[in-house]
């Protein structure tokens, strides 16, 4: 962080990213996201290896499809952050488009928790046994880009975010679209396969 008397006390300012640099995180985040498929590939393998195609006629696909799609949309929305940043260079688009992706994130959570809490697939099946701990996962995975969303918003909002500084959003971006394609791979092997 610059600390410069003449600013303003409410606005941080941070260091730039150089193009070098920008690469080289840019590559360590993908590389980041890349290992957490690991985990996901157990819980299908797991999936297939206890319950095999069995899907449970209580599981309520129509249900399911809404919530994926509303992480679907959810990750177009956040990936319009990264173009506002990019092309439009625009600070308060790309906080409207966090916020937004945010809150659809949100919708589908509780879409999804109230599908728990119906309880249309018993735990103590294999097929229910699979379906908490897949969807469990991508719980903790949701909850962690939730985070990293509020975490950018509110960076957005508190320091002076020129194009080369946006990288707290553009991470946050990453990660959020991989927990979206992740939840909607969670739903296909679970809902489909």
């Amino acid at each position: 962080m610059v600390n410069n008397p003449e600013s303003d006390a409410t606005e941080r300012v941070s260091e730039p990213i150089t193009p070098h640099n920008y690469r080289a995180v840019r590559f360590a985040m993908l590389v980041f996201i890349t290992t957490q498929i690991v985990p996901f590939f157990t819980l299908f393998s797991a999936k297939y290896l206890y319950d095999g195609f069995y899907v449970s006629p209580q599981a309520n696909q129509g249900f399911g499809i809404a919530v994926s799609v509303l992480m679907a949309i959810s990750a177009i929305v956040a990936w319009q952050a990264v173009v506002a940043s990019r092309v439009h260079q625009d600070r308060d688009l790309v906080g409207s488009r966090l916020k937004t992706a945010m809150v659809i994130g949100l919708l589908a959570v509780i879409g999804e928790i109230y599908q728990w809490g119906m309880r249309y697939v018993s735990p103590g099946s294999r097929f229910g046994e699979m379906y908490y701990m897949i969807f469990g996962a991508d719980y903790v995975y949701v909850l962690a880009g939730i985070v990293m969303l509020a975490i950018a918003i509110i960076r957005n909002i508190r320091q002076n975010m020129a194009p080369e500084r946006f990288w707290t959003a553009d991470a946050t971006v990453y990660f959020w679209i991989f927990v979206c394609l992740a939840w909607i791979a969670s739903w296909f092997w679970v809902y489909i396969l």
